[in-house]
C-alpha cells in the first residue's frame, strides 16, 4: 500500500473510531507530514479523499474540520469523485468485485461520435464491466477509452482500476470530468447484466473525462439499479 493510501486509511479509521471527538479537527498538515514522514502533497491528497467522502471539510485559517457522523445504511456515491463506485462510503463492510463481460477495440463512427463526442475515426477500447457489490450485480459500466491516450489497456487491467493504470503506469494527468444523471428504460443488456428484479428501468450516469491538456480520453455510461445508491455532494458556503 502506498503512503497516500496508508494516511487516508489511518485517518479515516481514526475518524470512525472517534479519536478526534475532543477537537473535531484533524491534526495540522505540518503534524501529519512529520508523523508520516511524507510530503505536504501526499497529506493533501489523503485529506482531499476524506473531503470527497463527506467526512471532513477545510476551513481557511482554521484547518480541517471533522463532520459529525451521519447515520445511514445506504450506499453513498459521491458524483464528484473520479473513482466512482470504488469510492463508496467506507463506514460499511462492502464486498466489491468487477467482472469484465466484453473487451474489444472500436473505431468511432458518426453514430458513436454523437454518443461519446470522440472524433469520427478515433480508435477506442470498448469495455463492458459488471460491478458486483455484496454479491449483487448492481452496476453495468460501458466504457470507451481513447487508445492514443490510454494505450496498452488489457482485460486484466480492466478487472482492477483503469484510473490507477492511467495515472500511475501511463503518467497521464486527469484534470476534470462532466457528468449527467438520468433514468431510462432497461435494455436487453441491462436485464442480462443486472439484478433488476421488478424494475424495468435503470439510472444512468454518463461521464466525459479529460486530461490536463483538455483532451477527452473517456466516455462511460454507468447503468445502475434505481434503488441501489444514494448520491451525495458536500457543499460549503463561501
Amino acid at each position: 500500500m502506498n503512503k497516500f493510501s496508508v494516511i487516508y486509511e489511518t485517518l479515516k479509521k481514526k475518524i470512525d473510531q472517534g479519536d478526534y471527538l475532543q477537537t473535531m479537527m484533524l491534526p495540522t498538515e505540518a503534524v501529519l507530514v512529520e508523523e508520516y514522514d511524507c510530503s505536504r502533497n501526499t497529506v493533501r491528497r489523503a485529506i482531499s479523499q476524506l473531503i470527497d467522502e463527506g467526512l471532513v471539510y477545510s476551513v481557511k485559517g482554521r484547518g480541517v474540520v471533522i463532520l459529525e457522523k451521519q447515520n445511514t445504511d445506504e450506499l453513498l456515491l459521491n458524483l464528484s469523485n473520479f473513482n466512482g463506485i470504488q469510492a463508496l462510503n467506507s463506514n460499511q463492510k462492502i464486498d466489491y468485485q468487477t467482472k469484465v463481460i466484453k473487451f474489444t477495440k472500436l473505431t468511432i463512427t458518426d453514430e458513436l461520435h454523437q454518443l461519446t463526442s470522440f472524433p469520427i475515426g478515433t480508435e477506442v477500447s470498448y469495455i463492458e464491466r459488471v460491478r458486483i457489490v455484496n454479491e449483487k450485480r448492481m452496476v453495468l459500466d460501458i466504457n470507451y477509452f481513447r487508445t492514443e491516450i490510454v494505450s496498452g489497456l488489457t482485460e486484466e487491467i480492466a478487472k482492477k482500476s483503469i484510473y490507477h493504470y492511467i495515472e500511475k503506469d501511463l503518467g497521464v494527468k486527469i484534470s476534470t470530468s462532466r457528468r449527467h444523471l438520468k433514468v431510462e428504460g432497461a435494455t436487453e443488456l441491462d436485464t442480462l447484466s443486472l439484478d433488476l428484479q421488478e424494475y424495468n428501468c435503470v439510472g444512468i450516469i454518463s461521464n466525459w473525462a479529460y486530461t490536463d491538456m483538455g483532451k477527452l480520453f473517456e466516455y462511460t455510461e454507468s447503468h445502475f439499479i434505481p434503488d441501489t445508491f444514494a448520491f451525495v455532494e458536500l457543499s460549503t458556503k463561501r
